[in-house]
């Protein structure tokens, strides 16, 4: 925010002396003298979109504000409101809202300030304004506009006045003022309103609620017409919050006239919200008329930021409706604004342009957002909400033109505006209120109750209307991490002895959103694809809807994706060369028109993700209780773990029980597992023996012990002791404890849980599923080799080419090869079975930075396995992950989780990882088990089962690479069943074997 500057009066001369290429006059500046005349100057600067230097207006106009002792006046709340909604439309809601409050405090620290005024009963003129051009759009009744005088006389001077022994007040004519009663009651409204915005379901717990209805239920000694209109607006508006107590609309609607006959000051106003009422129930024809009127009327008596609000609504409104013929007259209202308010000229020209998109006129929506972009471009226009709105608008235009690059600058431009900065804040509402109440909780300012209540507002899945009216604030809100507000509501339910469905309910939307968070869109794009694809009777009615419409006004969405689908069967159908040069001309003409359909259907996927359609975010499904275990099979115990704050909370589910607990020591939990990797020789400070490992009193069986007690209570050991299969879905940095290696209890001599069980993974406890896929078929297995088996390239190679002997329909890709080796999407689509012999690097937090030695990096990404629909392998093996845990730090699981969630919802049956690459001879062998049990067992038992026949195997140490380095004494030769060379294996997803 830029400063106050200190020489004020300057500012004010060189404002004034750029008035009149802003605007033909100064509204009600000549008549008042409360506020001065640098509020009106700087009103007008606002209204020509220039906020920076109209907050130093606002500022300079509250410093030469009445002072009454240490407090101020009235006359401060105009000043100090505008200055509010300069930080708004700055994105800064927090010091908004302290303008805000600051001004409505005033007024109930003056509460019969109204009564200091005399106002006499008065034949009202009518408005004298020219209307020449202002019939943009169509009214819906005739308006008899009447003035109310904005300069009233005091009864008493604030500062001078002097009480008599009766009570009554007495001050010198001389020291008696004006002031703008009007403008301070409009500004009280934009308050009021702008609270309720703001604040959402916060808004009727706030301190000021019960206050301000107490001062608003208190109607002023004079009863003059055109205040007592005023005063029921204001009742209107600061009833927005209390529901059920109070009749909105019908006080706005009152208030709306002077004697149910004459437009006034506020009858905009009230218009405006009366529209947002009707457009937040979805009737949108009724909350268009609303808008319309609110805009022509506001802008009559030279309201020109109710008239940009009014505009964006009417946009908005005309587009979730489909009102195409409200593009002409947009157009002509951003021709009007042209000499007269660039915000209004910004707001008519972007939602024109949207408009335009959506009535298939991309022609017409370029040249609007282009001349847009001219206006806001001009240096002393800084609206960056309205750029956040150009930037998003010119993202779906790109997107639907084909323009993928372009759309996604665009749409993260948009995006990173509205995801708020460490300065301003959080700049979506629902994200502000979620920040807020946590404040408010932790200081003991809410009650649990009310907090719960906010939060499960404030972080519910959009609406129709949040879709169908804010779908810029929708994403911005469902990208921006919010994981802390999910954690704060499972303490409050679990506090509050929630039933375990509930607290089910509540770990997987804690899982679900550490995925959502990362997916593009906020998952949004995912759940179009994944319902693009799918069969139509498996989608919510919402949903099925949404797509039907979607395709109806965008078939070449089902042509592409039917395009697709040919021409993946076709290829699938053939040969796998593994040099390009060798692929048929047929086969490469083929490919290349799968690549372009892929392009296109990205492009076009894009598009309708960012439209104004709803779309329930279905990937990951949420979980249910009920469901769960209706899946669930004999001996099946689904463990699901969420790590919040310094607790971490757990439910233990089978087909007929269900109990849940929490671990109050989180701390704990880490500590143990960094002590338990250093014991098993992964992070080492200095060469040791890896036969300590061995002993039956190694310290890691102690540790492990320690953590299978600290995690688990007494009966969930039980229902672990009576498990043959255990499905785990952990979160955070629990991703990274090897379960497998965990005794079933904390007696000291017990086997770790892979002796007697199958243990297998699931990315969140609503993705279930994939534990229980049908098993696929497996004709081309394809390894990528680099130099993870042997350091020396010939011993490599001799390891990887004794892996594939043993698998049919088996053939190898090396890193090193002199031959092209084929694109990363013909592997993806030709390959059943995939696995890779090299280090894959997932140490970013991001999947994105995650490459696989697939080919071109662009293709190689994690992330790439959510693109083109139905292409992936069924399996796929990566021995060789790696992980911050090879140099001893334990992060926050993304590393592990992301790549799983990528593999896993972009068509991969079953993923076998690890948690760090362990290389060598032994990898070798457990990679060439794990392939052929494959063939004929589920990946939970085909694990349990390699990992069981390498523990008689013997292997020299030297030919280890995650043993090395090692002590002079250490023993050539060393077991199979070191804890360092199996337990970092694990198994995401399962099928019944054949």
């Amino acid at each position: 925010m830029t400063a106050l500057r200190p020489q004020v009066g300057l500012f004010v001369v060189c404002a004034l002396a750029t008035l009149p290429a802003l605007t033909g006059r100064v509204s009600a500046q000549p008549v008042s003298e409360l506020p001065r005349a640098e509020y009106y100057v700087a009103r007008e600067l606002l209204r020509a979109g220039r906020t920076l230097e109209a907050a130093d207006g606002f500022q300079a106009a509250l410093a030469r504000a009445r002072r009454l002792g240490e407090g101020r006046w009235v006359d401060s709340i105009p000043p100090l409101v505008m200055l509010g909604e300069c930080y708004y439309q700055q994105g800064n809601l927090a010091q908004a809202l302290e303008q805000y409050d600051a001004a409505l405090l005033l007024a109930l620290a003056n509460p019969t300030w109204i009564d200091q005024v005399d106002i006499q009963p008065e034949q009202l003129a009518e408005l004298e304004t020219t209307t020449k051009g202002i019939g943009w759009f169509a009214t819906s009744r005739p308006t008899r506009a009447v003035v109310v005088r904005a300069g009233l006389q005091l009864v008493v001077d604030p500062t001078q006045a002097q009480v008599t022994q009766q009570g009554g007040v007495v001050a010198p004519v001389s020291l008696v003022t004006q002031l703008d009663v009007t403008e301070v009651l409009r500004s009280m409204a934009v308050a009021l309103m702008r609270r309720w915005e703001v604040l959402g379901p916060l808004a009727k717990h706030s301190p000021l609620a019960a206050p301000l209805d107490a001062l608003l239920a208190r109607q002023p000694r004079q009863p003059v017409p055109w205040l007592t209109a005023s005063w029921r607006v204001l009742q209107g508006v600061a009833s927005l919050g209390a529901a059920g107590r109070i009749d909105v609309r019908q006080l706005l609607q009152q208030g709306m006239l002077i004697g149910n006959q004459a437009d006034y000051y506020l009858s905009p106003f009230a218009l405006l919200v009366l529209g947002k009422l009707e457009a937040r129930d979805r009737n949108y024809a009724a909350a268009v008329t609303n808008f319309q009127d609110a805009a022509i009327l506001a802008a009559q008596f030279d309201q020109h930021t109710l008239v940009t609000e009014a505009t964006e609504w009417v946009a908005a409104c005309a587009v979730a409706s489909r009102r195409g013929e409200l593009l002409e007259p947009l157009g002509r209202l951003a021709t009007w604004a042209n000499k007269k308010s660039g915000s209004v000229q910004v707001a008519a020209l972007i939602g024109g342009g949207e408009l335009a998109i959506y009535m298939g006129d991309m022609a017409t929506a370029d040249k609007l957002l282009r001349q847009a972009a001219v206006v806001l471009r001009g240096r002393e226009i800084a609206l960056p909400r309205a750029q956040a709105q150009l930037s998003y608008t010119a993202g779906l235009l790109a997107f639907g033109q084909n323009r993928a690059a372009l759309g996604s600058s665009n749409l993260e431009a948009a995006l990173k505006f509205m995801r708020g900065t460490p300065a301003t804040g959080a700049v979506v509402e629902s994200i502000f209120q979620a920040q807020l109440t946590l404040d408010l909780l932790a200081g003991n300012s809410l009650t649990a109750a009310q907090a719960e209540q906010v939060l499960s507002e404030a972080v519910a899945e959009p609406t129709r209307e949040d879709w169908e009216l804010h779908p810029l604030k929708t994403l911005a809100a469902l990208s921006t991490p919010r994981e802390p507000a999910y954690v704060r509501l499972l303490e409050l339910a679990v506090t509050r002895n929630a039933a375990v469905d509930e607290l089910v309910r509540c770990l997987d939307s804690i899982q679900r959103q550490r995925l959502y968070e990362a997916l593009p869109l906020g998952g949004r794009w995912f759940s179009w694809r994944m319902a693009l694809a799918g069969r139509p009777d498996q989608l919510s009615q919402e949903n099925r809807q949404a797509v039907e419409a979607a395709l109806q006004n965008q078939p070449s969405l089902l042509s592409t994706g039917g395009r697709i689908e040919t021409l993946v069967a076709q290829l699938r159908g053939g040969p796998l060369p593994l040099d390009e040069r060798k692929l048929s001309a047929e086969a490469k003409k083929a490919y290349a028109e799968l690549e372009a359909a892929a392009v296109c259907f990205e492009s076009q996927l894009a598009f309708v993700s960012l439209q104004r359609r709803p779309m329930e975010r279905i990937a990951p499904p949420p979980a249910s209780l009920p469901a769960i275990q209706k899946t669930l099979g004999p001996g099946d115990l689904l463990l699901g773990l969420v790590q919040g704050g310094q607790q971490i909370y757990g439910v233990a589910i089978t087909g007929d029980q269900a109990q849940a607990w929490q671990v109050p020591d989180a701390g704990k939990l880490a500590a143990d597992l960094a002590a338990l990797l250093k014991e098993i020789g992964l992070a080492r400070e200095q060469p040791s023996q890896p036969a300590e490992a061995l002993t039956p009193t190694a310290a890691w069986r102690i540790t492990a012990e320690k953590i299978a007690g600290h995690l688990f209570p007494a009966e969930v050991h039980k229902l672990l002791a009576a498990s043959q299969r255990v499905i785990l879905a952990p979160h955070d940095r629990l991703w990274y404890v090897p379960f497998e290696l965990l005794p079933h209890d904390a007696s000291s001599g017990n086997p770790p849980w892979i002796v007697h069980r199958k243990v297998t993974y699931a990315p969140t406890l609503g993705s279930l599923n994939v534990a229980f896929a049908s098993p696929p078929a497996f004709a081309n297995t394809v390894g990528i080799v680099g130099g993870l088996f042997a350091a020396d390239p010939p011993g490599n190679q001799a390891a990887a080419s004794a892996v594939a002997q043993a698998v049919p329909n088996s053939q190898l890709v090396w890193l090193n090869q002199k031959s092209t080796v084929p694109a990363a999407g013909w592997l993806k689509l030709a390959t059943d079975q995939l696995w890779v012999a090299t280090g894959v690097d997932s140490r970013d937090s991001s999947w994105d930075a995650a490459v696989l030695p697939l080919g071109k990096p662009d293709q190689a990404r994690l992330g790439s396995w959510l693109e083109t629909p139905r292409v992936a392998p069924a399996s796929v093996l990566l021995p060789a992950l790696e992980t911050g845990l090879s140099r001893g730090q334990v992060g926050r699981g993304n590393e592990i989780f992301l790549p799983v969630c990528g593999l896993m919802f972009g068509g991969v049956k079953t993923a076998c990882i690890s948690r760090w690459p362990v290389g060598g001879t032994s990898s070798k062998i457990w990679l060439t088990r794990q392939l052929e049990e494959l063939a004929s067992e589920r990946p939970s038992e085909a694990l349990r089962r390699s990992v069981l026949a390498l523990w008689p195997e013997q292997f020299l140490v030297a030919e280890e690479p995650s043993l090395l380095p090692t002590a002079k004494e250490t023993p050539l030769m060393i077991s199979g069943s070191h804890p360092l060379l199996w337990s970092g294996y694990m198994v995401i997803g399962d099928y019944p074997p054949h």
